[in-house]
């Protein structure tokens, strides 16, 4: 049975290891051992089990042939899979936002764009990813259609590891941002077929900057368990 404390420590535990990975401080290929991670983030190995099986449940890691824990790498396959399901559903879903959405919902995503460009100026890339998924999110409910503010949703947990681990969450964002304002504007409007062009125009993008990126990333040459994890000092 998991106490509290333990699922507290599993939280804590989860949190911060996913919060690495999308601060882009741990890259792909790198691997994770559990003694080292237990020490380091002062955990015992339960707790930390928890938070690794869940972290491997989303996504966030992957299993090697042999065992070790992973960060993944991104595969260019899967990443156009998921940008064309994204591309299909968000497009849909900003047209009918020019309907539905309400003062209050374009005013929100107005403020998103105002957040995430603060989040950018202090560079601060786990709010940055969680500002982005924020605001799609805040257009698909928008639309009114509870299926795609669910897919969106879904989609921008993804979105969130491929961002982070193909590094397009520092000045690319500045190009991202000019994009979404295209795309409140139009909302605003309320031209569906403006809208969802803007869409389509801004997912383009995101696709073209994360396989850019991915073909000059740096692999994990440097990075160490102990640079990344320091052992706590006694």
């Amino acid at each position: 049975m998991i106490t509290q404390t333990t699922a507290n420590l599993a939280d804590a535990a989860y949190f911060a290891l996913k919060n690495k990975i999308l601060r882009g401080e741990l890259k792909s290929g790198f691997p994770l051992r559990e003694e080292q991670l237990s020490e380091s983030l002062g955990v015992s190995r339960t707790p930390l089990r928890k938070a690794l099986t869940q972290l491997l449940a989303e996504g966030f890691l992957v299993k090697g042939k042999d065992r070790t824990l992973r960060i993944p790498y991104i595969s260019t396959s899967e990443l156009k899979d998921t940008l064309k399901a994204r591309r299909l559903i968000e497009t849909a879903a900003v047209a009918e936002a020019c309907n539905r959405a309400t003062e209050k919902d374009i005013t929100r995503l107005e403020h998103l764009i105002w957040d995430e460009k603060e989040a950018l100026r202090m560079h601060d890339n786990l709010m940055i990813s969680s500002i982005d998924m924020m605001f799609h999110n805040c257009i698909a409910q928008a639309s009114g259609n509870k299926i795609y503010s669910e897919f969106v949703g879904i989609l921008g947990y993804k979105i969130s590891l491929y961002l982070a681990l193909s590094n397009t969450l520092g000045e690319d964002i500045v190009t991202a941002l000019e994009e979404h304002k295209i795309i409140v504007n139009a909302i605003k409007l309320k031209i569906a077929s403006k809208a969802s062009a803007a869409m389509n125009m801004h997912l383009d993008n995101v696709e073209r900057r994360m396989l850019e990126s991915i073909e000059k990333t740096p692999n994990t040459h440097g990075q160490t368990e102990e640079t990344i994890f320091p052992l706590k000092r006694k």
